[in-house]
């Protein structure tokens, strides 16, 4: 049986002049390559369908993004997120750098200014804090790129929102409370993360 297609390609054709025959075989033809296209349309439709579905992060990992505010030090607050299977069970609060250190290099060491955009591997466990102001727990990360800045890690931020000229950190990322980098490290035990993103 002729497509709907078809039969109005018969149609047009008759008006132009060509015979019956002809016609047909044409229409058939052109129906045919039409059919093609369409397949070959709906083949680009589904593997583009399945490229953003590929492209949607699956499994356990962090990320850290601008959260637009500022701390009572003038030291801009930065969101650690958790994602297990995909999807964000827990955004947290953090400080990266200090309030004078934002703008400074983030790939030269000793400049305290926030740690450098781009992707890191995370620690399966906590190492023992070296400094008072890291708060005893230490979870170091590991940039997977070039850069010139090292012995970065999560911890906590036993200064935060103090005026001791210790708000913020060296470049490391700090928690701003005991109890959330409790519930970071115990994400890290539960759902290994794949890598942590800075994203800012």
């Amino acid at each position: 049986m002729l497509s709907k297609t078809t039969l109005i390609l018969v149609s047009y054709l008759t008006t132009v002049g060509f015979s019956s025959n002809t016609n047909y075989q044409l229409a058939a033809e052109l129906s045919n390559n039409q059919l093609t296209n369409n397949i070959n349309l709906e083949k680009i439709d589904i593997a583009q369908n399945i490229s953003r579905t590929n492209s949607l992060e699956s499994g356990h990992y962090m990320t850290l993004t601008s959260m637009g505010r500022k701390n009572a030090m003038g030291n801009p607050v930065y969101i650690l997120s958790l994602y297990a299977n995909g999807q964000k069970i827990g955004d947290y609060p953090t400080v990266t750098g200090r309030a004078d250190t934002q703008n400074r290099n983030r790939n030269v060491s000793g400049t305290e200014a926030p740690l450098p955009r781009g992707r890191y591997s995370v620690a399966g466990s906590i190492v023992a804090g070296t400094h008072p102001e890291v708060g005893g727990r230490f979870l170091p990360i590991y940039p997977l790129f070039p850069t010139g800045r090292s012995a970065l890690g999560i911890h906590y931020d036993p200064s935060f929102n103090k005026s001791n000229g210790q708000d913020g950190t060296a470049g490391c990322i700090a928690l701003t409370n005991k109890q959330d980098l409790d519930r970071v490290l115990d994400f890290v035990r539960s759902h290994p993360p794949k890598y942590l993103e800075v994203q800012f």
